[in-house]
């Protein structure tokens, strides 16, 4: 499958373009599979930050087995997964039950101060 944004070739089990994220239409998926993943791109901030990173988030629905060369390991349903990837590579990763990952959303989706950004606190 190609996404029908910027046609860079996906995998049939994504939801959203890897490349610049944009959503892939629901008649061009594949089967559901165990998982959803969905990619954000960063912002580098510092000068040491990788100029292509991205934050990928992975609910995980159903458990299932993953085999691997090394050997296979039973995934756990019911978690959220987050891996930092810079350009192909991923560099590190943590898991989150559900009930932790729905209070980071809360968290992330809380008002913040009513302070504009170039404002300083006085300034109000």
């Amino acid at each position: 499958m190609f996404c029908p944004t910027c046609g860079v070739r996906q995998p049939d089990e994504h939801r959203f373009c890897f490349s610049c994220g944009a959503g892939v239409p629901r008649e061009l998926l594949g089967r559901h599979g165990p998982k959803e993943s969905r990619w954000f791109l960063s912002v580098p901030v510092l000068p040491q930050d990788p100029p292509r990173g991205a934050l990928r988030v992975s609910r995980y629905l159903e458990e299932f087995e993953a085999t691997t060369p090394e050997g296979s390991v039973l995934v756990p349903n019911h978690h959220v997964r987050f891996s930092v990837w810079v350009d192909d590579a991923v560099v590190t990763a943590i898991s989150l039950p559900d009930d932790e990952a729905t209070e980071l959303g809360e968290f992330l989706l809380a008002q913040v101060s009513s302070t504009e950004p170039d404002q300083a606190p006085s300034a109000r």
